[in-house]
């Protein structure tokens, strides 16, 4: 029988995981949030330049993507023909509800009038 430990966090005494006997923190929300609050810290502390883009390095970095992105379309026409046209009733429905939406929040069609007034 596995033996109780006691939470690094909150003190309070529980029994491990049974396939995790090396556990260290309870299985409590408020520990297992503490928990993971501790380990990104530490993982940022070994690794402080990862989230330093290179876009702050470097201004042509966008272009560069921008350019690599344009290039790939170019050499992969047919599989983005076939892409499109497997994915065609997906996509459909993703605008027809993405408009929807769009209408909805910006109460377009109630005037016609409405849309193309100038501001005042």
């Amino acid at each position: 029988m596995t033996e109780e430990k006691f939470c690094k966090i909150c003190g309070k005494s529980f029994v491990p995981n049974k396939y995790r006997t090396n556990q260290t923190v309870c299985s409590s929300l408020e520990c297992q949030y503490q928990r993971q609050l501790d380990n990104m810290k530490i993982w940022r502390g070994h690794n402080p330049n990862y989230f330093k883009y290179k876009e702050s390095q470097d201004s042509s970095w966008k272009e560069t993507c921008r350019h690599r992105s344009l290039e790939w379309r170019k050499k992969h026409q047919e599989y983005l023909k076939l892409y499109r046209e497997e994915h065609r009733e997906r996509h459909r429905n993703y605008m027809k509800e993405y408009m929807r939406e769009y209408r909805k929040k910006h109460k377009i069609g109630q005037g016609a009038g409405d849309i193309f007034q100038s501001p005042a």
